[in-house]
């Protein structure tokens, strides 16, 4: 199935690509400073490059500003990117392509039904709507998740398998028209010559989806880490989506030793009032993934499905 971005990925002679990508729906908190500088580090101990790709495919849920705010925090905190910031909305040309590749080898199809339908559809069988020949507009776009994805393995956690549910067909591209991020997020990688993705471990349950596309796409997929959730004290992960308090830039260094700490590397009571720059210099001496393992508490070796389609 040929992509034409992914003839001219962007980055495919680099040897290790990473990247952070934050919706811009609200502020960072902490969960979200976890989740960029544990890519950050991996990529600065990796001597690659440190993308940031701000997700804005759902514009109902854009905070006007966040984009700005985001940038302005992680630089605040010493995390400093590579190459010209991506934005998500610059790529519709290359969903577009994706999704008319699958068309057209007959790995999506279009579907007409509501949530609630689908939701009432058993697990495990096609929608009606994959045996018609429906018309695109006012229609989602569905692919027929044939490959079985059962199991993979993360670099912090171990072998993961995965609830049978994964096979399950779900939504490229919403009725509105807007894209799914299951999609975007696998096009965009592949764009930008992604080799390692690290992220928090919320989104590990959509990675057999996103594995699915790499897939029938025929080309290599990234290497995964999911990183430990910060919960609030509701048990709760902290989310924009939950309220969760905003990074407050003054306290930057004070914001990453406890991010630090989440990751499972304590920074010693001599550096307490150490700059932003010396605890990210110490910390990338002294982290890896190794000390992950026991923290990343999100999930156990057995992945639910999430919502598929």
């Amino acid at each position: 199935m040929k992509l034409p971005f992914a003839e001219n990925s962007t980055n495919q002679n680099e040897r290790y690509v990473g990247r952070f990508a934050p919706s811009p729906s609200g502020p960072l908190h902490l969960g979200s400073l976890v989740a960029a500088l544990g890519s950050y580090l991996r990529a600065r101990q990796m001597s690659g490059k440190w993308l940031l790709r701000i997700e804005n495919i759902d514009p109902p849920r854009e905070q006007k500003g966040a984009d700005t705010l985001i940038k302005r925090t992680l630089e605040q905190h010493g995390l400093c990117w590579d190459d010209k910031v991506i934005y998500q909305h610059d790529s519709h040309q290359y969903y577009e392509q994706a999704l008319s590749a699958l068309f057209n080898h007959g790995h999506s199809y279009y579907c007409q039904c509501t949530r609630k339908q689908r939701l009432a559809n058993p697990k495990g069988q096609p929608c009606p709507c994959s045996e018609l020949t429906l018309a695109s507009q006012g229609s989602a776009t569905v692919l027929r998740n044939t490959v079985g994805i059962r199991e993979m393995t993360d670099i912090a956690l171990g072998a993961i398998v995965f609830n049978s549910e994964m096979n399950d067909d779900f939504i490229l591209r919403r009725k509105d028209g807007l894209y799914a991020y299951q999609l975007a997020v696998v096009v965009d990688d592949i764009h930008s010559g992604i080799t390692e993705v690290v992220r928090g471990a919320d989104i590990l349950p959509a990675t057999a989806f996103q594995l699915a596309l790499y897939r029938l796409f025929k080309l290599p997929a990234p290497v995964y880490m999911h990183l430990p959730l910060v919960l609030g004290e509701n048990g709760q992960k902290l989310s924009k989506q939950n309220h969760a308090p905003a990074l407050i830039n003054e306290r930057a260094a004070s914001n990453l030793c406890s991010a630090l700490g989440i990751l499972g590397l304590n920074v010693p009571l001599g550096m307490t009032n150490a700059t932003v720059e010396e605890i990210l210099c110490w910390a990338q001496s002294n982290w890896n993934e190794a000390l992950i393992g026991n923290k990343a508490n999100a999930f156990d070796n057995r992945i639910d499905a999430p919502d598929s389609i």
